[in-house]
């Protein structure tokens, strides 16, 4: 059984891939990776997040979410434990 460090590390996000927080309903696109540095943790890597939609009918669509940049390590823990899901951009057209 492959250990949550594993699997995050196997777990290879793009520019393009969309993802679906499962929460709200809204639906995001991975823009760009920018990393910042840190004195504790070296290289801390974020991602830049343009949410798009809300494919819920039970949410408001005003209710945008807040957080337009995220932690790369949060965000594949999210997708992992299934909080997220992950379209990546290469398999072609989406289906939700």
């Amino acid at each position: 059984m492959e250990t949550l460090r594993e699997l995050t590390e196997n777990l290879i996000l793009k520019s393009g891939d969309l993802i679906v927080d499962e929460t709200t309903g809204f639906v995001g696109i991975l823009i760009r990776k920018e990393r910042r540095i840190d004195m504790f943790d070296d290289d801390i890597y974020f991602w830049e997040i343009k949410w798009i939609k809300n494919i819920s009918r039970d949410h408001d669509p005003t209710d945008v979410p807040q957080l337009n940049v995220l932690e790369e390590e949060g965000l594949k823990l999210s997708i992992i434990v299934e909080m997220i899901s992950l379209y990546p951009a290469e398999k072609g057209e989406q289906d939700f």
